[in-house]
């Protein structure tokens, strides 16, 4: 028996010799650019870039949590295409490359059993458009009560340290007095159909549930209101990317769309408050 081993061994080893040992890359968090866009998307870097969908000589070699190390078996000089990856709709366990933002592509020599350092940049793709985008940087802000609202949102200045970044955040308060809040974008605008990419991109710094929904504007009939995804308190700033394009897409080309936020006041809650940053309803 142990002969019988010994060559049954010793076969595998020659149908399966042993291969080249691997290298190593190292993806630090990516850099964002915001100059490609600067002028349609404002200044804000803000992302949460959570994972590196990763391409070897345009081969898929897996998607990775940053920063990420990991072995590549194609050593020498390689091709690396890294695209960024965020949480969809916030969740975790639900993972997608980013359509917006644009892969980082590097040409490195990868050393056997050594490691090679990358830390990739990004920015919006300059095909990518923007329907909507409230930053409260300027004197006012492109958002407003409904008629279902009982109080309306304000506008922090700047050296108020609730401000997110840049010289201004909004903010909506409720209390026993103010228990209700609905507020959309002013304007209306089209976004397309066909099962296209649209996302919201949204900074909030919450202590109670809030639902985000878009109202639908069709022709000579009134506005219907759809719940998109309901955000639940934060611990400080929180970033999230809500996929829009499924239900933009059971619509007709000739509708418009608002996006709104609301809610109603928690009576466990004393003040619940609201501060919201950097909105931007994306498209190609």
């Amino acid at each position: 028996m142990i002969v019988l081993a010994t060559a049954v061994i010793s076969a595998c080893n020659l149908i399966n010799p042993d291969e080249d040992p691997p290298g190593y890359v190292q993806v630090e968090p990516f850099n964002f650019d915001p100059s490609p866009t600067l002028n349609e998307f404002g200044p804000s870097t803000s992302t949460k870039i959570k994972d590196v969908w990763v391409y070897v000589d345009d081969e898929f070699l897996g998607a990775y949590e940053l920063p990420a190390k990991f072995p590549v078996l194609k050593t020498g000089f390689r091709r690396l295409l890294l695209s960024p990856g965020i949480a969809l709709n916030g969740i975790s366990s639900t993972r997608s490359p980013y359509p917006f933002y644009s892969a980082s592509v590097h040409n490195v020599e990868i050393p056997e059993l050594g490691t090679v350092t990358i830390t990739p940049t990004t920015s919006y793709f300059e095909t990518a458009d923007c329907a909507f985008i409230e930053s409260f940087e300027g004197s006012g802000f492109a958002l407003s009560a409904t008629v279902a609202s009982d109080t309306t949102m304000i506008q922090l200045q700047a050296g108020d340290p609730n401000v997110f970044e840049g010289s201004g955040s909004g903010v909506v308060y409720l209390d026993n007095n103010n228990t209700k809040f609905e507020i959309s974008s002013t304007s209306e605008y089209p976004l397309p159909a066909f099962n296209s990419a649209v996302y919201l991109e949204l900074d909030y710094n919450i202590n109670q549930s809030m639902q985000v929904g878009l109202f639908v504007i069709k022709p000579n009939i009134a506005p219907d209101q759809i719940p998109v995804i309901t955000l639940n308190p934060t611990q400080g700033w929180n970033k999230i990317y809500v996929q829009l394009g499924y239900v933009v897409s059971s619509y007709n080309s000739d509708t418009r769309f608002k996006i709104y936020f609301g809610a109603i006041k928690n009576p466990d809650l004393a003040n619940p408050t609201f501060y919201l940053d950097n909105i931007k309803v994306v498209h190609f």
